[in-house]
Formats: C-alpha cells, sequence, structure tokens
C-alpha cells in the first residue's frame, strides 16, 4: 500500500545527503530549509521523517525503489496482455470452428450444438 520505507528501512542522513549530487545550499533550497537547519540535521545525523523522506526519493534507493516498481507493474501488464491475446485467439479459433460446422449442419440444430457434443 504505502511505497515510502519505514524508519527502520531509510538510510541514515548522512549517506542520504552524501548521495545527492547537488550541493547544500542547494539541498536546503530544495527542502525549503535554512542551510543553518540543514547543516544541524547533519550534524546529529538525523533529520524529521518528511525531510529524510523527500531527499529518500531524491536519492539512488528511491529512484530504484520506483524504477523497480514501474518495471515490476509493466511487466505485470504486459503478461496479462499476452494472456488476454492468448484466450481471444482461442476464442477465435473456437467461433471459426463453430460457423463451419453450423455452415454444414441441417437448419434445425442449435449454433452451440457442436460445443455440447463434442464433450
Amino acid at each position: 500500500m504505502f511505497r515510502a520505507p519505514s524508519q527502520a528501512g531509510l538510510p541514515p542522513f548522512s549517506l542520504l545527503l552524501a548521495d545527492l549530487p547537488a550541493p547544500p545550499a542547494q539541498v536546503a533550497r530544495h527542502l525549503d530549509l535554512s542551510a543553518a537547519t540543514l547543516a544541524r540535521y547533519a550534524a546529529t545525523d538525523s533529520a524529521p521523517r518528511p525531510v529524510m523522506l523527500s531527499l529518500f526519493w531524491e536519492s539512488r534507493w528511491g529512484r530504484s525503489a520506483a524504477d523497480v516498481d514501474a518495471s515490476n507493474t509493466a511487466a505485470t501488464y504486459y503478461q496479462r496482455a499476452a494472456a488476454l491475446e492468448r484466450e481471444n485467439a482461442a476464442l477465435r479459433r473456437q467461433i471459426e470452428r463453430l460457423e463451419t460446422e453450423l455452415a454444414q449442419a441441417p437448419t434445425h440444430r442449435a449454433a452451440n450444438a457442436p460445443i455440447w457434443h463434442a464433450r
């Protein structure tokens, strides 16, 4: 349900900060924090959860989690589409067979009689 990691699953603040290619001043602006507040978080190696989550999704770990989720979702939908295509082809073959048998059968038989007599 939730995509964000638990507090225990978040890397330490120092790792998240070091993983970003931006300088601390730019990170502070991005988070709408002062440089002093960001420095204080860095000194204690902890920050409030919203800050940690913001940095997480900008880090390689967050991007990787999002990429994996997107890839798995795409693979699932691809397999579902392939299964539906196979089912559609099977139903088209069955319809073709029924139409062929119906064209050759007497007119007093039911249209679905070949299905029930085949079993």
